[in-house]
């Protein structure tokens, strides 16, 4: 997390610009992720590349304000981030800096929490999409960024914005101005609940968003947003099945007697420059090792090879009736040193193998604060856990190997019965390892 996040906004003079606020913040903004330039752009008028934005950046400032505790809180719902459309348009606004003002000329930015700090990422426009605007962003990346030093970035950006329009009496700083101090004078227990409720894409400030039960039972149960269990859910869930979901859990833990972790991880869950599907691939190769598991060989019962592996029990056990959508299973050791997988059992052996296996990765390298959840969410661990499950039942290699760099349905259907996986999992690995998928 040594990647940064630069925003470059140097005052100029546009005499243009009738709009004293617009004038007071007419820029040349400049935004770098990690060294790379993210407003690198071709100029149709100019017919070369420049990497200035010259626009006003109040509505930046506004758009940063509003949006604030989603943008440093709110994870995506998607593996992939989404493309424009009815379905998508509220999480984008709240996270593509595009959506700060249409009008003016923007790249495609998002920033949101990935689990472990903020995750960026920015689109290059296709070409002659924008035929309006005189340029077009030619750049797409990906990183991950400390959550602190980028709030603090944010904010000094904010500032300095505020500042240069002090002196002017207008509705729109005067409201700015209003909302930031309230943003930045939020005392602890304020900020922890601004963040679990804006976890779940709410609004904190928003009275429509925040029912009085909801904000009586996030301050009465969440009493620290960081603790591993309490984020698995607020990551997963809707505000309107937090209650719910959360004595679902309360419950299952109490059922089972699930806990953290009761022996030391077998391996270093994190090396630092790897993927979420690196960690994943990673763990999954020393534990298939250690499990005497050769490169090509299928995972027979799954409980027995993960009781070999851990050296304690591993139980997968019903628990049904989880309300709403978003949570799989419950993870754990109990008092008697077994990992415990709790949740509704899926209909296909398939899916019940890659459950237990999302599971156990849980167990092994993230249970070691508290008992965690196997959920439907895109943050850090639990793509891990999707990574590892894939590799440890199917691995990649022993795949490709099999399919002379070219599959097809009938070799997916015959992979997925040997390794004990559904045709999706074989399909996800070959795509992955660059296997072409051929029609029969």
């Amino acid at each position: 997390m040594s990647r940064s996040l630069s925003i470059e906004c140097d005052p100029i003079d546009q005499p243009a610009a009738n709009d004293p606020v617009e004038r007071r913040t007419w820029s040349a903004l400049r935004i770098r992720v990690g060294g790379r330039t993210v407003t690198r752009m071709w100029d149709k008028t100019l017919r070369e590349e420049r990497s200035l934005l010259y626009l006003p950046a109040f509505p930046i400032a506004q758009w940063l304000v509003e949006n604030w505790w989603t943008l440093l809180n709110e994870p995506s719902p998607y593996a992939e981030l989404p493309k424009p459309s009815p379905t998508h348009l509220a999480w984008i606004k709240r996270h593509c800096l595009r959506s700060a003002e249409s009008g003016l000329l923007l790249p495609a930015l998002y920033l949101f929490n990935d689990g472990r700090g903020i995750g960026v990422e920015w689109q290059a426009d296709d070409p002659d999409v924008f035929k309006n605007m005189p340029a077009e962003f030619g750049d797409s990346g990906v990183d991950h960024l400390d959550k602190e030093s980028t709030a603090d970035n944010l904010a000094e950006f904010v500032t300095e914005i505020l500042r240069r329009v002090e002196e002017l009496n207008d509705e729109r700083v005067d409201q700015l101005r209003v909302n930031w101090r309230a943003i930045r004078s939020a005392d602890v227990d304020e900020a922890s609940f601004c963040a679990v409720v804006a976890r779940m894409g709410v609004d904190p400030y928003d009275p429509s968003q925040v029912p009085d039960e909801l904000a009586a039972f996030v301050e009465e149960a969440v009493t620290d947003p960081e603790w591993p269990l309490a984020r698995d859910l607020t990551e997963a869930t809707q505000p309107d099945w937090l209650a719910s979901q959360w004595s679902w859990v309360q419950q299952t833990k109490a059922r089972w007697q699930l806990g953290p972790m009761t022996m030391r991880a077998l391996a270093s869950a994190d090396v630092a420059e790897l993927s979420p599907s690196g960690q994943g691939y990673r763990l999954a190769a020393i534990m298939r090792e250690r499990a005497g598991l050769a490169p090509s060989d299928p995972v027979g019962c799954f409980e027995d090879v993960a009781h070999t592996l851990a050296e304690v029990p591993f139980r997968s056990q019903e628990e049904n009736h989880v309300p709403g959508s978003g949570v799989r299973a419950a993870v754990g050791w109990n008092d008697k040193r077994e990992i415990v997988v709790a949740g509704p059992r899926p209909q296909r052996v398939s899916s019940l193998r890659f459950l237990d296996a999302r599971g156990l990765y849980h167990a092994l390298f993230a249970c070691d604060r508290s008992e965690r959840l196997v959920t439907d969410a895109y943050t850090w661990d639990q793509q891990v856990s999707r990574a590892f499950a894939a590799e440890f039942l199917a691995p990649q290699a022993a795949l490709t190997a099999r399919t002379g760099g070219r599959t097809d349905h009938s070799k997916v259907e015959e992979l997925a019965n040997d390794f004990g996986v559904s045709p999706m999992v074989i399909e996800k690995q070959l795509e992955n390892a660059g296997v072409a998928f051929v029609e029969e």
